[in-house]
């Protein structure tokens, strides 16, 4: 049997698999090292032992938020600890892109979610990655720099009155609610990340459209254009993406680019790469 998790910073997939196919899942809570004690990470990743018991895992493939390489060793070590006889890897969540994206070929791979990523991948690893930079100076094409700029625009009367008006009855919030919210407020990229849908649900009017149309052109422009210019195969993880996926496929054709797939969560893809190289027919 083998266990995959796919930590976000809102929330935790987590998947069981056996030889025969048989699969049960889990929904953990979000997991970052950026934001979190390694304890309340420790305690987060031991629920995942009530899907089977932990001696009977042979393999365990944690994807995460924030497990760039100064934490990998600590998710290593941790989720050694909770498997004792498991072969375990720990990569970053943009790795989780690339072989649930782009499997063992080459290409960019990125991820839209709450956050944006991307990375050039050879097939085995990622060669170079362009730094996201977080939502206050990066980030584009995230749901969070999407939520910003559709938040912005309203509260500073910049929106569209019709726009405005659809605005407020949907979010059913009031303004000193949204400022103390985003200012005093934990993970406020989450809580902008949220007004995307928005974005998404009104994506007929022209105002909603043309903020997607910008933040997508930007995340090319600040983050893809900058990887090899012979490299044009592209796949996208994230909620963002799939959600807004004709959008994102008019703007990559615009720069030059072919999206080879986009995929709401991962999980699927990743539970069938690696039955692949575990159990090959």
């Amino acid at each position: 049997m083998f266990l995959i998790f796919d930590a976000g910073s809102t929330k935790t997939d987590v998947c069981l698999v056996s030889e025969g196919g048989e699969m049960r899942s889990l929904e953990l809570s979000g997991i970052n090292p950026f934001f979190m004690d390694a304890e309340v990470i420790r305690g987060e990743l031991g629920r995942a032992c009530a899907l089977a018991s932990p001696s009977d895992i042979g393999f365990v493939f944690y994807y995460g938020a924030g497990c760039v390489a100064d934490y990998e060793p600590l998710f290593m070590d941790m989720l050694s600890a909770l498997f004792p006889n498991a072969v375990v890897e720990a990569h970053s969540d943009l790795y989780a892109a690339c072989r649930a994206t782009l499997g063992d070929a080459s290409g960019i791979a990125c991820i839209l979610g709450t956050g944006s990523n991307s990375c050039y991948y050879d097939g085995s690893r990622i060669v170079r990655n362009v730094s996201p930079l977080g939502y206050v100076l990066g980030d584009e094409g995230s749901g969070a720099v999407l939520g910003k700029a559709l938040v912005g625009d309203v509260l500073k009367g910049c929106a569209p009155a019709d726009v405005s008006e659809r605005f407020w009855k949907w979010c059913g919030l009031d303004y000193q609610t949204i400022i103390r919210r985003v200012y005093k407020d934990q993970f406020p990229n989450r809580f902008l990340a949220t007004f995307s849908r928005f974005l998404a649900e009104n994506i007929d009017m022209a105002y909603c459209r043309g903020v997607v149309e910008h933040s997508f052109s930007s995340f090319f422009e600040r983050n893809i254009l900058q990887y090899p210019s012979d490299v044009r195969s592209v796949g996208f993880v994230g909620s963002v993406a799939f959600h807004l996926s004709d959008i994102l496929r008019e703007v990559a054709d615009r720069y030059g680019y072919a999206v080879r797939t986009v995929v709401g969560r991962p999980m699927e893809a990743l539970v069938a790469y690696h039955r692949a190289k575990l159990f090959p027919a």
